[in-house]
């Protein structure tokens, strides 16, 4: 390993350290970002000793990581192929944002943490970058405004098992965007741009009961359009031809 790659990993260590989290939990949340983004798309092989490799570290602690992402449903192992990276079920999600339209009715029910000065103004920053992508495709942005806002939001939950589910639930769904925001582009830049614009209103007012409202509502909304994916009124096929979506239990 050369002395710059182990300088970067004492860094990554050190500051996953000072943050009080563990470096397991920072690997964990690092490649489940890059399944949601889709750098590792569905039916790529995730290989232990090159993960172990770039976050120096033995290779129990990427097991534990693939242990973890199997259980989202990120990942699954398969006997002789190793750990594969999953396909999305759109019946199956379509269930899950079901479950999710329920969490969002509990985010001001159970130990809710006020709204400040400090989620407003992450809200208002997101919503000036969202508003830039109406004019630059970027689909890698799109997600990291929306994985940013999601930490927002969960930042409000204070019981922690429903913070625990209601980030789960969102990267197992994540996923499934990424075609939809390929051929809705505009549409789904608007529909992100008034999602920010309502979280602000109710974070104004100091309401995370309101934030919990905007949240189910939207969900509500996203939902509707994966009933549109099902039922085929909208394409599911990308221009390269990639069968990304496919039925993970098959």
């Amino acid at each position: 390993m050369s002395g710059q790659t182990e300088l970067t990993h004492t860094k990554r260590q050190r500051s996953v350290r000072k943050q009080g989290g563990s470096l397991s939990k920072s690997i964990y949340e690092e490649i489940r970002e890059r399944i949601c983004l889709l750098r590792y798309p569905p039916g790529d092989v995730l290989r232990e000793a090159e993960l172990a490799e770039e976050f120096g570290v033995s290779r129990t602690p990427i097991r534990q990581v693939f242990q973890k992402l199997e259980i989202d449903g990120l990942v699954e192992t398969r006997n002789g192929v190793g750990t594969i990276v999953t396909g999305f079920d759109f019946v199956q999600m379509k269930d899950v944002y079901e479950l999710r339209l329920k969490l969002a009715e509990l985010i001001a029910q159970l130990s809710p943490k006020p709204c400040s000065d400090f989620h407003r103004s992450g809200m208002e920053q997101l919503l000036n970058r969202a508003a830039q992508l109406k004019g630059s495709r970027d689909t890698g942005e799109f997600w990291r405004i929306n994985h940013e806002r999601q930490k927002i939001i969960a930042s409000l939950i204070g019981n922690t098992a429903l913070r625990d589910m209601y980030d789960q639930f969102y990267y197992q769904t994540g996923r499934v965007w990424f075609q939809m925001v390929d051929v809705m582009w505009d549409d789904q830049v608007e529909a992100l741009c008034a999602e920010l614009r309502d979280l602000i209103r109710a974070m104004e007012l100091g309401d995370t009961q309101a934030v919990a409202y905007v949240e189910r509502n939207h969900l509500s909304f996203y939902m509707g359009l994966i009933g549109r994916f099902i039922s085929g009124e909208l394409p599911k096929a990308d221009s390269s031809g990639s069968n990304w979506f496919v039925d993970a239990r098959e």
